[in-house]
């Protein structure tokens, strides 16, 4: 059995006060796209600075392959890092600014032009060799800084929030480019964002980051549908928070109490570890999960709400609803593109209880 392309083990950090990681520990398989998701000062940069040899740990191991590269410089580990202002050499040549770390490695001329031409092919740029970065646009400085990385032939491919700098379009376009390209490549990418439509759209793992910990990690499904912690629920994506308390386990049932009354729900609802009776717990409903329904075919009622405000955004109308029995609940809400309510209408809510996901508090 293959060793993990990467295995973190117990990394801590701290810049003064502050600490940056706390215990971190990940294990990530060969092939993989890993993106890395949380806030400023999350810890996710500090984490890709780690890994790359850029940053020493105070605690803990960093493994490529199976090798201990801790103690290793940059230039000696088996990574190349791309970086969100692209890093390229102005001066250089499209061409040379690829074959640079080839270079560095001393490959003879031969193997360095076709390894040069190879990797622009692979980024769509074949005949951009001869150009100078400021002749390129955005998205083509984006491709030369990827060629130059995967020139080398990374274990591991270090993505420093490399579309930041991109306007929308171009950003979508490439990430779906950098998602083929990892496929293709069947390469290990760690990749680095705080967008999180960005990380859904192409990760196979997505290690939620939050003060310096990882909250949670898995599928993009799983880390949207079934979260482990409330951070985790509230950052990836929209959803809405009820707090309550849990009063029951029975057998397969769990009863929570909520100001909307009590409400059951399967015992797999729990998306971390399942609280003991008595906690504090909130559930949490995904904007596309609100049913403005009545309650039937197994839909659990929630009460009835009042359409505070709502607008047009293009897929959905974004509905604010304000809950008539419990007025600290304004859920928001995702209607069809044809709906026909408007602000002041009163709605009953439902929800499918397999949607909600209830989380310790």
């Amino acid at each position: 059995m293959s060793p993990p392309a990467l295995e973190v083990t117990a990394i801590s950090h701290r810049f003064g006060r502050f600490q940056a990681l706390d215990d971190v520990s990940l294990a990530v398989p060969p092939g993989q796209f890993v993106v890395l998701l949380g806030p400023s000062g999350s810890g996710k940069t500090t984490l890709l600075s780690i890994i790359g040899g850029f940053l020493a740990p105070d605690a803990g191991h960093v493994r490529i392959a199976g090798q201990d590269v801790t103690g290793l410089r940059p230039a000696r580990r088996p990574t190349a890092t791309v970086f969100q202002d692209y890093a390229l050499f102005p001066h250089m040549t499209v061409g040379a600014n690829v074959g640079f770390g080839l270079k560095m490695q001393r490959r003879g001329r031969a193997e360095r032009d076709a390894q040069v031409a190879a990797m622009l092919a692979l980024v769509g740029l074949a005949d951009a060799a001869g150009k100078r970065p400021h002749q390129l646009s955005g998205g083509q400085r984006q491709r030369v800084a990827l060629a130059r990385a995967l020139a080398v032939e990374p274990a591991l491919l270090l993505l420093d929030e490399p579309l930041g700098a991109l306007d929308l379009q171009l950003r979508r376009q490439m990430q779906a480019e950098l998602k083929a390209l990892q496929t293709r490549l069947a390469a290990t990418f760690i990749h680095v964002t705080h967008d999180q439509e960005e990380a859904l759209a192409i990760a196979d793992l997505i290690v939620v980051m939050h003060q310096g910990r990882i909250e949670d990690l898995g599928p993009p499904e799983q880390v949207y549908l079934r979260p482990r912690t409330r951070f985790a629920a509230s950052f990836v994506g929209l959803t809405n928070l009820l707090d309550g308390r849990l009063a029951r386990i029975e057998a397969d049932q769990l009863l929570v109490e909520t100001a909307l009354g009590p409400l059951v729900l399967p015992k797999q609802a729990a998306g971390g570890a399942l609280p003991a009776p008595g906690a504090a717990v909130c559930l949490s409903i995904r904007p596309e999960h609100l049913r403005l329904a009545v309650a039937e075919g197994g839909l659990l009622a929630l009460g009835d709400a009042r359409i505070a405000a709502i607008g047009f955004q293009g897929a959905h109308h974004h509905a604010r609803l304000e809950h008539q029995g419990a007025p600290a609940f304004q859920p928001l809400a995702l209607l069809p593109q044809t709906t026909t309510l408007a602000v002041g209408a009163v709605v009953p809510l439902a929800a499918a209880p397999g949607d909600i996901v209830l989380l310790a508090s």
